[in-house]
């Protein structure tokens, strides 16, 4: 079975009071997941600028003794693993600390403080930061990996801003733990996890195909889950082939991500990288960003009953635009 690329065009006519009633024919393109067959829908982008929240005086207000997460109080007010599975409670790689989630959303959760700063502009992030976080998720996840053999399945997590989901200014991720996929995981699964095929066929075709850092092959995806789609591919199967130098692969790469963002404007996304726990043939660790955020005068949330309840993602911008102005950030 080969990877295709699928998609059904549907127009809609009407007289446009924009353009003094002229009748048009407006196009949405209803894109198939070459791996999954889910659907995506590229709408009309109607040029609106993305404007970034600026969340600097709300920095200000949470920081310090209201921040769980800064140097003074993570010690004393985060909880820690047990002896017997993390030696001291926590794990630290330099400003990075993982200890347990209080509110845990699976068998396996840990919170991965990233650094001492309490509100970091994406442009303020650099390698070490997130690297050494990614790090400090990956040895909590050997910990793991060592403890409960029943673990198959496992992610790191970041909601980075309010528009994100993300609760508390401060930077951290989320790394979970499980048995039990989540439905993701799941559909990844039953499709035989082709994306080592799918990133041969991307770089063939050269509409997606973003850059290679490292160990990490970046693509776009042909049916996006928001507006923008990064999908990152690791020469890794399994947890088992993951090395320190992956971290750094990451973060190099998606400090390259976040110069995009700038320059038009997102600055909240969502990040999740999944690891397979044990060999699975084809399987491949990969990871997806995709930005987040709210639009108007009302502040509209970019979330709706098309992505909820339809599970049908919307997306302003054609993928093979968005890889043609991204690259610049890879060559």
């Amino acid at each position: 079975m080969t990877i295709s690329f699928e998609a059904k065009e549907e127009f809609f006519t009407f007289h446009d009071p924009m353009q003094e009633g002229k009748l048009i024919d407006r196009k949405t393109e209803v894109r198939f997941d070459p791996l999954t067959g889910e659907t995506s829908r590229i709408i009309f982008d109607p040029g609106a600028p993305f404007s970034p929240p600026d969340y600097e005086a709300l920095g200000k207000e949470t920081e310090g003794a209201k921040c769980p997460f800064c140097p003074e109080n993570v010690e004393s007010f985060t909880p820690r693993f047990p002896e017997e599975l993390v030696k001291g409670g926590r794990l630290i790689k330099n400003e990075a600390v993982a200890f347990p989630n209080l509110f845990p959303y699976s068998k396996h959760n840990a919170v991965v403080r990233m650094c001492d700063q309490h509100y970091v502009k994406l442009d303020e992030f650099t390698v070490p930061i997130i690297s050494d976080a990614f790090s400090a998720a990956f040895a909590y996840l050997e910990k793991v990996a060592e403890s409960d053999a029943d673990t198959k399945y496992a992610s790191i997590n970041w909601n980075y801003l309010p528009p994100s989901g993300g609760s508390i200014l401060h930077p951290h991720i989320h790394v979970l733990a499980s048995e039990h996929p989540t439905n993701y995981q799941r559909i990844m699964e039953s499709g035989d996890n082709r994306l080592a095929e799918l990133l041969e066929e991307e770089q063939k075709r050269d509409e997606r195909f973003i850059g290679k850092v490292g160990s990490i092959s970046w693509v776009h995806a042909y049916a996006p889950k928001s507006h923008v789609d990064f999908i990152g591919v690791f020469d890794a199967a399994s947890i088992k082939d993951l090395t320190e130098e992956a971290w750094k692969d990451l973060a190099e790469s998606v400090t390259r991500f976040f110069k995009y963002y700038g320059e038009v404007g997102l600055a909240s996304f969502n990040l999740g990288l999944f690891i397979p726990m044990t060999d699975g043939g084809n399987e491949r660790v990969h990871v997806r960003m995709i930005p987040r955020m709210t639009t108007g005068m009302l502040e509209t949330s970019d979330m709706n009953v098309f992505n909820y309840l339809h599970q049908e993602p919307l997306c302003l911008k054609v993928p093979e635009e968005v890889t043609k102005d991204v690259k610049a950030y890879f060559n």
